[in-house]
């Protein structure tokens, strides 16, 4: 069950940035929110790679860092919003700010510079050829490349098995950070997390995807390339995080299994009629050489 005991403030937070009415979020169908703790390092990089191969609106949700992340977020001409460290709800708080202010598609990309920034078109491109709901740029699309005897690795490998169990599909990284929801999904998952189904920590992606399954969202992964970290460490994957992964991953799975699926009904405004759809062709969902997947 989620632990809600400081959500209504946070959501103050959220009202009082949203009632700024920024001009730099409604220029476009589509938000890119990039969550950033503590990546002074890579921080720049990536908003203005994402700014340069988009013409998407970007969020940066600075998750309470410490270091010299903020200031160098004023400096990117990109709106902010900020958290206090130790809250954790950066995934629920881009979506409830998507959702609110209407964006069709909503696209989530690390702060860390792990991830090629032209994958985010290719998402979005993804979901309006196919309607798909969730998109997941997999990095295991073509086969597992993460040790599976490391406790990392055996965590994404049981994820993605757990999921593809509860989805009755073949799901490759169910815990990617590289991901899309269009507003029918990023409605639920905001739905579950209110009723408390759904938790933001370590196995959010999971068990919201296990969720996203059982009111038979059209789910589906593009394959996408991955690159080291060359700064910080890893917020997901504490040792003492790895080592109690596994058996939070089994308490969400009960969690999203307990989800009563005749109990969600999107209003009608939030499935996207296929006249809105952008036509799309399939060459241009591939914007890469395919030889590196």
């Amino acid at each position: 069950m989620n632990n809600h005991k400081h959500w209504a403030t946070q959501q103050k937070i959220i009202k009082g940035f949203l009632s700024r009415n920024s001009s730099k979020l409604n220029g476009s169908d589509v938000l890119v929110f990039i969550p950033a703790l503590n990546e002074e390092k890579t921080i720049a990089d990536v908003v203005n790679n994402v700014k340069r191969s988009t013409n998407f609106d970007v969020l940066v949700i600075d998750d309470g860092s410490d270091d010299n992340t903020p200031e160098i977020i004023k400096e990117l001409d990109v709106e902010v919003l900020t958290h206090k460290k130790g809250t954790g709800w950066r995934i629920i708080s881009g979506l409830q700010v998507a959702y609110d202010l209407g964006y069709k598609y909503v696209i989530k990309i690390d702060g860390d510079n792990q991830h090629d920034p032209d994958d985010v078109t290719r998402l979005y491109k993804h979901a309006v050829k196919t309607q798909s709901d969730i998109v997941i740029g997999s990095r295991h699309y073509n086969g597992f490349t993460s040790n599976v005897l490391s406790l990392k690795g055996f965590g994404m490998w049981l994820s993605a098995r757990l999921v593809s169990m509860v989805s009755r599909q073949h799901i490759t990284d169910a815990t990617s950070g590289l991901k899309l929801w269009n507003r029918r999904s990023c409605e639920l998952a905001l739905k579950a997390f209110e009723n408390g189904n759904l938790q933001e920590g370590s196995t959010h992606h999971s068990e919201e995807l296990m969720i996203a399954a059982r009111e038979k969202l059209n789910i589906q992964e593009i394959p996408v390339i991955i690159h080291c970290r060359e700064y910080g460490v890893s917020k997901s994957y504490s040792r003492q995080k790895l080592i109690l992964y596994p058996f939070k991953l089994l308490q969400s799975t009960v969690t999203a299994l307990s989800w009563k699926t005749n109990g969600y009904h999107p209003e009608p405004s939030m499935l996207l009629p296929k006249t809105e759809l952008e036509p799309c062709h399939l060459d241009d969902v591939f914007l890469h050489d395919r030889s590196k997947y």
